[in-house]
């Protein structure tokens, strides 16, 4: 999608199809990562350079992951949580070094869970939300430290949600829509670190799962 001229235009398919993945930029180069097809889950990972335009398979993670949450931080990806191979939550966590073109394992999530959020935000990642397989919408909050590498349980968020996403702006953190345990959610949230509180944020135009955000 170019801006400029308001017009869309195709790219190169990726190599392997895949949906419910993480998805991610750092270095000039877009990394698919993990996700499902055919009912199997995929540790395999793709990156898309669009000075090619084209895929190129780079290596996998240690686990399959399906709906897990990817973020970019300080040059790496770190791709959390999500739906093993057997549909079970996943609190492991990896991070992946372009430069290297490795994954290692950092500290695993306090507790596994799918389909949540994750943004950086001075220096630090923020987990929000989530799900369980038996269909249970989390509430609970996590901040990793990528230096002291930990991490910390802050205040919850006022209403349980899955399916939904996050952005930080300003040095706050906004959470929108989602899925909770009524449905389909039009409420937005917004955490201060500073005062490790959250306020009720302007209320979408329209419930929705599964939206995206992306900060400019």
């Amino acid at each position: 999608y170019d801006p400029q001229t308001d017009g869309w235009q195709p790219l190169a398919k990726m190599s392997t199809a895949r949906y419910a993945f993480g998805l991610a930029t750092v270095g000039g180069k877009i990394y698919a990562i993990g996700g499902r097809v055919d009912g199997l889950t995929l540790d395999s990972v793709e990156a898309y350079d669009p000075q090619l335009g084209a895929w190129a398979p780079v290596v996998s993670m240690s686990v399959e992951r399906s709906y897990h949450a990817s973020v970019v931080l300080d040059g790496k990806i770190y791709a959390m949580g999500g739906y093993g191979d057997y549909c079970d939550e996943l609190d492991t966590v990896e991070v992946y070094d372009p430069q290297a073109d490795s994954w290692q394992r950092v500290a695993s999530m306090p507790q596994g869970r799918a389909a949540h959020a994750a943004a950086a935000m001075d220096g630090k990642i923020y987990v929000t939300g989530g799900g369980l397989a038996q269909g249970d919408s989390l509430n609970s909050v996590y901040v990793y430290d990528p230096l002291a590498d930990a991490w910390t349980q802050l205040a919850s968020m006022g209403t349980p949600r899955r399916f939904h996403t996050s952005a930080a702006v300003g040095g706050k953190l906004y959470v929108f829509g989602g899925s909770g345990e009524d449905g389909r959610l039009s409420t937005a949230e917004v955490y201060n670190p500073a005062s490790d509180s959250w306020a009720q944020g302007p209320t979408l135009t329209s419930a929705r799962g599964s939206p995206v955000a992306v900060a400019l």
